[in-house]
């Protein structure tokens, strides 16, 4: 995946990865004051095998590698696998207050919230710094970690940043805003782009709904379909006069209450004997009426849920 409205400069060391699959953040510091920009140009002829999925500075943020590419940046199998690598410039000696001053924290926020959210593997992640305790028990955890975390989990490096003074704090409120904002200006152009995206729509396909009223089906699947339906509809509604449109609308809904109603004094005796039976003849009128409301919608939910959506 390319993030959108990131600038994106290929970098040399892109390894092929067996699933393309991401599950944690991994932070890292350059272990020097350069640009992101000169960072990423750097990546493009390096030959030491290491490598970034972002670049970050006090200005911008750069990508290096597509997020399904395994980047050379951890040491360990573990990290390189299962994470993405963000290096922001700067060093471990870095003091709280020039971390604070000297990173581009709302537009790698902004970056970050876009993989969070659009990229299925994600689901789940949780905005913390994870443990090396459940690092080890886990190297697919769903958070945040450095790469002294990864050390300290996995071996096979002896870095330790991004240093002690690194404000994760900071680094998880410009995540956690971008968050908040991430489904509020999605337009459907940006969302039809998405779903055009083959390693997205690939990872959709495989993700059983959750819901009970499409049983069996992937969440693609059930996209595509309300897509066409919407698509239909407007290609029926475009040029027609808007009085007869409001007209049939009206006519479906007239049509679709005299069903439902049809439905309901089809129910109707099971309906009185299943309340007459639960609450006996005692039962005070607001009780009732109660229970009459909860076995009509059992009922109806029943006969929905049953098939595939009309």
């Amino acid at each position: 995946m390319r993030i959108p409205g990131v600038p994106f400069v290929q970098g040399r060391n892109d390894y092929s990865d067996s699933d393309g699959r991401k599950y944690g953040i991994a932070i890292h510091n350059t272990s020097n004051d350069a640009s992101d920009e000169g960072e990423a140009n750097y990546a493009k002829r390096r030959t030491d095998g290491v490598s970034s999925h972002l670049y970050v500075d006090k200005d911008s943020v750069t990508q290096s590698l597509d997020t399904e590419d395994r980047a050379g940046h951890a040491g360990s199998a573990e990290g390189n696998n299962h994470a993405l690598a963000v290096e922001i410039t700067g060093s471990n000696g870095k003091s709280r207050a020039w971390w604070l001053a000297n990173v581009a924290w709302d537009k790698l926020g902004r970056a970050l919230a876009y993989v969070i959210t659009h990229d299925p593997d994600y689901r789940g992640f949780q905005v913390r710094r994870a443990s090396v305790a459940e690092m080890k028990s886990n190297p697919k955890v769903r958070a945040f970690y450095g790469h002294d975390d990864m050390r300290r989990a996995w071996g096979d490096t002896t870095h330790t940043d991004p240093g002690g003074n690194f404000p994760w704090d900071r680094l998880f409120g410009s995540v956690n805003a971008a968050l908040d904002g991430e489904d509020d200006d999605m337009d459907a152009q940006q969302y039809s782009k998405i779903l055009s995206d083959p390693t997205v729509a690939a990872k959709l396909r495989a993700i059983a709904v959750q819901y009970p009223v499409y049983p069996g089906r992937s969440l693609l699947s059930v996209v595509q379909e309300l897509d066409a339906r919407t698509s239909a509809i407007l290609a029926a509604v475009r040029g027609a006069d808007a009085d007869q449109v409001i007209a049939e609308v009206r006519a479906q809904g007239d049509q679709t209450r005299a069903a439902l109603l049809a439905r309901v004094d089809e129910l109707a005796p099971g309906l009185a004997a299943a309340v007459a039976d639960r609450l006996g003849p005692e039962a005070a009128a607001a009780e009732i009426g109660e229970a009459i409301a909860a076995e009509l919608a059992s009922m109806l939910g029943a006969g929905a849920s049953a098939g595939e959506p009309s």
